[in-house]
């Protein structure tokens, strides 16, 4: 762990060394400025010159066919076969389609094809669910319909992806959209979200929005395949159960000078679902309530950060029938006082609630509680032509049960030609990632955008 956390060290002492002689510190920003909902989760950064670079982009863009094109490879230099040395040569294409109508109504939608060569290139005992899983892939993305049906409401109907919260790595309050967690670590969350259908009505009232929303589609996070890489256990054919009923949610939220509040309610499936043990043990998933509130603070070049979250009726497999309450809360720090640069640390707790291990006849898959760290760093160079990245994601309270730490670097080598390369080092000290410390990979890619 020592030498883990060594390497970390070194990584960002680096990173602000090198922005130390890129260019000099400009300090705190003395002019306040406006923090945008976290809900909408339009802007990375604090400030107002990143609203106009997102405008312009998308105005660029704002009619007609664009996609992108990447061809990534990983290599894992000390896993166990079949996923050992070269681990993944995937190519990849994004084709997106947009376009706004005279009356500011607008239609988006894309789609997203992957193909994994690996699985032809090397001859290995894969599993069957991982070939089925992770081979090749096509799916329909973000298909909606938006616009604004009278000065104060604002409709946007169809697959969409809606956040709540603010952080980046953790997911407290962010529950509406489901992950892709075939590859864990390898990328941030804002990438890993899967649209699900929604209708969604926004109602402004001066500084308020109130958005109630219908979840028309029931969807669950995609994990890694029985006999892949990520999880190494056999397959236990487990049915499934699909779930096609309609279920809700409602964010409420304020945008004041420098600070803006949102409350949260839903009536929804819980994603990660329990094993139903019978005759034939089915995956299912049980429907909770959730509560909520984010809180976020701007004060020159800080962000303060803070979300909680009450969820009730929640079940496990080694309690069956049995529903438990649970609380989870965060707070972070985010810091952009030095030019170029972001800082952020988050961490955060589960707390399960009406718990005595004594009383089970196994334990249950989680501790009562259950703690998160996240701390990353980012800094652009070279006119911001190239971004370098740290992020190292630890569990327990003391830091010691395991997670994952990951160095990048994101290169622009002409107009829409962007190269990404990186390392991602998966941590033990838990049963959960003990199965995978041996997982370590360097990977990298090159994409193209039209």
């Amino acid at each position: 762990m020592k030498k883990r956390l060594a390497l970390g060290a070194l990584v960002l002492s680096s990173l602000l060394y090198a922005e130390s002689m890129n260019e000099s510190l400009e300090g705190f920003d003395d002019t306040p400025e406006k923090v945008v909902s976290s809900t909408e989760n339009i802007l990375d950064g604090f400030d107002e010159a990143n609203t106009s670079e997102v405008v312009e982009t998308k105005e660029r863009f704002i009619a007609g066919l664009t996609g992108k094109f990447t061809e990534q490879i990983a290599y894992a230099y000390q896993g166990n076969t079949p996923h050992d040395n070269l681990n993944s040569v995937k190519s990849s294409l994004l084709l997106d389609y947009d376009y706004k109508f005279a009356n500011n109504w607008r239609i988006k939608t894309n789609a997203k094809a992957y193909y994994d060569a690996i699985y032809d290139i090397r001859n290995e005992n894969y599993s069957k669910d991982e070939l089925k899983e992770q081979y090749h892939e096509i799916e329909l993305f973000d298909a909606y319909v938006e616009g604004s049906i009278t000065d104060n409401i604002d409709l946007k109907l169809g697959r969409q992806v809606v956040v709540w919260g603010r952080s980046d790595t953790i997911r407290i309050t962010d529950i509406l959209n489901p992950l892709d967690n075939r590859r864990p670590g390898m990328v941030d969350i804002e990438d890993l979200r899967l649209p699900v259908a929604m209708t969604k009505f926004d109602f402004f009232f001066g500084d308020w929005r109130i958005t109630p929303m219908a979840i028309l589609e029931q969807r669950f996070s995609k994990n890694p395949a029985f006999g892949a890489a990520f999880n190494p256990a056999k397959d236990p054919h487990l049915e499934t159960k699909d779930y096609n009923d309609i279920t809700y949610a409602l964010s409420i939220g304020g945008e004041f000078y420098g600070r803006d509040i949102n409350f949260y309610a839903a009536r929804v499936y819980d994603n990660a679902g329990y094993i139903k043990l019978g005759t034939k043990p089915t995956s299912v998933h049980n429907k909770v309530n959730m509560f909520g509130t984010a809180l976020n603070i701007l004060s020159g070049s800080w962000l303060i950060k803070s979300e909680l979250a009450y969820f009730h009726g929640l079940k496990y497999t080694s309690t069956q029938e049995k529903k438990f309450t649970r609380v989870d809360t965060l707070i972070g720090l985010e810091y952009k006082g030095i030019s170029d640069t972001m800082i952020s640390y988050d961490v955060s707790m589960k707390h399960l609630n009406h718990y005595d291990n004594r009383l089970q006849k196994e334990p249950l898959p989680i501790d009562k509680n259950t703690y998160q760290h996240a701390f990353r760093v980012s800094a652009d160079f070279m006119n911001s032509t190239l971004t370098a990245n740290y992020l190292i994601s630890l569990y327990g309270k003391h830091l010691n049960e395991g997670g994952f730490q990951r160095a990048w670097i994101k290169y622009e080598l002409g107009e829409g030609i962007y190269t990404n390369i990186g390392v991602v080092d998966y941590i033990g000290g838990s049963k959960r990632f003990d199965s995978i410390k041996d997982n370590d990979m360097i990977f990298a890619d090159i994409s193209y955008s039209f």
